[in-house]
């Protein structure tokens, strides 16, 4: 089993970078009836996830910091959402495609990249989130090494696709117009997540009438 040293890094780091263009799109999937979330709105509550960088011991609000949890595509943000379970459960959820409207600068922590910021691949899929979150405030906190980074872009631990989450400094980054928010529910959506959960082996028996 690797070895997932806590911050700081034991050798001076190298790290990558990767740019999220201006004009790209992102993809989220968020549920409006909790917590009055929109597509756009970033978590101040935590630590919670995986990269949270917050600073409380336990989870609160840190109303300086913020995480937004999306993906470069729609089936990495399906499985994250459902792979614990391995149901695709649709409810109130919806699904937003925001606009990039300037550059994006993210960690990458993709293959060798997580060695290079100082820690390990494994740091994405690690179980210990209290690590994985202690990293992520380092890279935050430390301007000198990682520069003022907008986010992270890593590997879900669900199926190695692509995730990113991105920390408060992205919110002026970001936009999405009400015509690319779609409930999860939608008809239209049917097929492609079909298509994730034959991919991914998830159970999905189609929506409710």
């Amino acid at each position: 089993m690797v070895r997932i040293a806590a911050p700081p890094p034991e050798r001076p780091p190298s790290p990558i970078f990767y740019i999220q263009p201006a004009g790209s799109a992102i993809v989220r999937i968020f549920d409006p009836t909790r917590h009055n979330t929109t597509a756009l709105t970033f978590r101040h509550f935590g630590p919670l996830a995986r990269f949270d960088h917050q600073r409380a011991s336990h989870p609160q609000d840190d109303p300086e910091r913020g995480v937004y949890y999306c993906a470069p595509s729609f089936s990495s943000c399906l499985v994250e959402v459902f792979g614990d379970t391995g149901i695709i459960e649709i409810g109130f959820q919806c699904v937003c495609y925001p606009q990039v409207i300037r550059e994006l600068k993210l960690l990458d922590l993709r293959g060798s990249g997580a060695m290079k910021a100082g820690s390990v691949a494994a740091l994405s899929k690690v179980a210990e989130r209290s690590l994985s979150q202690a990293w992520s405030r380092y890279f935050y906190e430390h301007q000198e090494i990682y520069t003022a980074i907008d986010g992270i872009l890593y590997y879900n631990a669900h199926n190695d696709e692509e995730a990113i989450v991105l920390y408060e400094r992205a919110k002026n980054g970001l936009t999405c117009s009400s015509k690319r928010v779609l409930l999860l529910g939608n008809l239209g959506l049917l097929p492609f997540i079909q298509r994730v959960a034959l991919d991914n082996d998830l159970i999905f028996e189609g929506f409710e009438k």
